[in-house]
């Protein structure tokens, strides 16, 4: 007669049937630039289904609004993602991949892979290590007044 016959839980069976129930319940994690943008504290704006580009916008409290912008490859084959970051209104912009000394900062992170069309490559982006890297770098832009010294140039 096995322990649970006997009316003795079984502590392995319960841990198994617990994990599994957990499992369910959990959703996967999505290291996604849209999930960046919404981290940082930005809220989406209406968009176009399709279309590459997706704005966030973020309230300052000067009284500007900081802009999140992802674009996506225009080819599915690429999965490239841009994203750059901004202030609404004003057509100065930094892409993160793209504009020097940014690009070589988005390397030191661990983002080195450009499609064709230099945009980050979406694989290398969606790990959690770089999510927070690149998170932290983000916010560390907010708090050395990045988005007022745009407002400068």
């Amino acid at each position: 007669m096995n322990s649970s016959e006997r009316g003795i839980p079984d502590p392995e069976n319960e841990i198994d049937k617990l994990y599994i129930e957990n499992r369910r319940k959990e959703k996967s994690p999505s290291w996604t630039p849209q999930e960046l943008a919404l981290a940082l504290g930005f809220e989406a704006q209406p968009h176009e289904k399709g279309d590459p580009v997706q704005i966030y916008h973020k309230s300052a409290e000067n009284g500007h609004v900081y802009k999140f912008c992802i674009q996506n490859s225009k080819y599915s084959s690429e999965r490239g993602v841009r994203i750059s970051l901004g202030v609404a209104g004003m057509s100065k912009e930094v892409i993160l991949c793209q504009d020097k000394p940014f690009d070589d900062d988005m390397k030191e992170l661990g983002l080195v892979t450009r499609t064709s069309a230099k945009m980050f490559w979406r694989p290398e982006l969606q790990t959690k290590e770089i999510f927070e890297k690149l998170q932290r770098y983000i916010r560390d832009l907010e708090e050395s007044n990045f988005f007022e010294d745009l407002l400068k140039t």
